[in-house]
């Protein structure tokens, strides 16, 4: 996956030009691409920057979504948490929560048991995975350190661990190899009009400075949480579409924060659902998640002292021997959701995830709202939607039908998984360097092989994480990667789940990367200072220099 310049396409007319890089544009981006129609993807910051990188990182039916009758998104997001087995394996990581219920809690035993009854049925899961209900004392069997007083019991349910930036980039790197170009730090700063319709996008790069324009027969917006900045781009549009809600995670040590299995239980403070969840790396749990109308800067968004106390008091009341203060925060992420604003009013919790549609007067296509799990769907759609469009506008016909959900994203394809297997298995190298490339990056770990074949201290872990020089090179060989808060952040994730956010090897990576990218020392310099700044905004306590 290479970036283009704006040389490289200014002589081309695209059938569809995507604005935004997160999950919704890449699916789109592959969507169409696997359709034979010719497609561009810009992205203003980083793909996956965004929402796409600070979701709940799960794959899942939105069991609490059911107590709403919201049945349709249900039966949709559980049966597409199926197919992601299917077109991405090395990113579905099946594990057990448990629906705690305490005295005082709207849904009773019975409840909660036909609804986890329901959710079986819309997944069509193996009887291996089907739900069973749990009574007090075998919950407490599974889960010792959890607050007894007033415990009811419980449902024990499956949904998906998953890296939600992976899942944004390898569905992106899908969309490349079947033929779509993408480029990173291209910002929109305005829409190309033609005859009374939108029939492009202008362009201006942050990297090199260049500006220009990008014309495409049919142009979508899926900016995200900045989708109403992308339709006021037209003239005449000022009323807003977006009702953003602002979401907020925070991980702690196992140790400090004893659990075994992903619960969902109620906030004693306002009864919304908080779930605390033990992470794919095992020494950690996340816990998250608020859910408050934001009307900050989108372009910086962090969690407030505020937003961390709300989530250790839910913490603390499920077990109340943690303890848990300030200090024991190990990172906090948070992100915003682009839901579709509701007529009326209600709290912002109980906004809809379910995603719209909708063409501007001059031919502008948005598509908003919608949760990661149902990506493929919101893709699809906005596609069907677009070659109705261009079928209407411009005569084209005959567009094949949809493949997205045969053929794997980038990295899933079962071959090559075995193939990297095999590849992996010949080499000297750190067992867990090995199982990391597996977990991360599929069949592409056949990729990462290649380096460490030709070099051999490229496959060397550099000391935080099981990171290499031989990953390095392949997030900015392959994987557009440009600055190291990419590579730390959206590539490897290791933003997430160490204290430091890995600024101990921090200049060996920008060393490499600038030695790939041609960085001067001061610039290399410069981009671990711009990403510690970035770790210290996401932390509790300092960073140390």
């Amino acid at each position: 996956m290479h970036r283009f310049t704006l040389r490289d396409v200014e002589q081309q007319v695209f059938d569809i030009a995507i604005i935004g890089g997160g999950v919704t544009g890449a699916s789109a981006a592959r969507e169409a691409a696997l359709r034979g129609l010719s497609v561009v993807l810009v992205e203003k910051d980083d793909f996956a920057a965004g929402t796409s990188s600070r979701s709940t990182k799960l794959l899942h039916g939105g069991v609490r979504y059911l107590a709403s009758h919201e049945f349709s998104l249900v039966r949709e997001a559980c049966r597409e948490r199926e197919l992601m087995l299917t077109l991405a394996p090395h990113l579905c990581h099946v594990r057990p929560f448990i629906y705690l219920l305490y005295r005082g809690d709207p849904e009773g035993m019975w409840l909660l048991n036909a609804g986890l009854t329901l959710y079986d049925l819309f997944s069509g899961s193996p009887l291996k995975r089907r739900h069973r209900m749990l009574g007090r004392a075998r919950l407490l069997a599974q889960e010792p350190h959890l607050r007894s007083d007033g415990l009811l019991g419980g449902g024990w349910y499956y949904d998906f661990l998953t890296d939600d930036a992976r899942v944004t980039i390898d569905t992106l790197k899908g969309a490349v190899e079947a033929g779509a170009v993408a480029a990173n730090y291209m910002e929109v700063t305005g829409l190309v009009r033609s005859r009374g319709r939108v029939a492009g996008v202008e362009i201006s790069d942050r990297i090199t400075g260049e500006t220009g324009s990008i014309r495409a027969r049919q142009v979508i917006n899926s900016a995200g949480p900045w989708v109403d900045r992308v339709r006021f781009l037209e003239q005449g549009v000022g009323e807003r579409l977006l009702r953003p809600t602002k979401g907020v995670h925070v991980v702690v040590r196992k140790r400090d924060f004893p659990l075994n299995h992903a619960i969902f239980l109620r906030s004693p403070r306002d009864g919304r659902v908080v779930w605390p969840i033990p992470a794919l790396d095992e020494d950690l749990v996340y816990i998250g998640t608020t859910d408050t109308d934001y009307d900050g800067p989108m372009d910086r968004v962090t969690a407030t002292p505020e937003d961390v106390e709300y989530l250790l008091e839910a913490a603390n009341f499920a077990i109340p021997d943690a303890h848990l203060g300030f200090e024991h925060v190990v990172a906090t992420w948070a992100g915003l959701r682009p839901l579709v604003k509701p007529e009326g009013s209600m709290a912002a919790s109980s906004v809809s995830r379910e995603h719209q549609i909708l063409t501007s007067p001059a031919g502008l296509l948005t598509i908003a709202g919608g949760k990661m799990t149902t990506a493929r769907v919101m893709g699809l759609q906005v596609i069907e939607r677009a070659v109705e469009l261009l079928g209407a506008n411009f005569g084209i016909r005959g567009v094949p039908a949809s493949r997205s959900a045969k053929v794997p994203i980038s990295g899933g394809d079962p071959g090559a998984l075995f193939a990297a297997r095999q590849r992996l298995s010949g080499l000297p190298l750190d067992p867990a360097v090995k199982s990391r490339w597996l977990e991360r990056y599929g069949g592409n770990a056949s990729r990462l092989a290649d380096r460490a074949m030709g070099d051999a201290a490229a496959g060397r872990d550099l000391g935080a994480k099981q990171l290499t020089r031989a990953e390095v090179r392949y997030a900015v060989e392959e994987e557009m990667a440009r600055t190291v808060t990419d590579f730390f952040t959206r590539r490897a994730s290791v933003f997430y789940w160490a204290l430091d956010g890995g600024l101990s090897v921090a200049g060996a990576v920008s060393a490499e990367m600038g030695r790939l990218l041609g960085w001067s020392s001061s610039e290399e310099e410069g981009q671990v200072e711009s990403y510690r700044e970035w770790v210290s905004a996401n932390r509790m306590s300092p960073i140390g220099g």
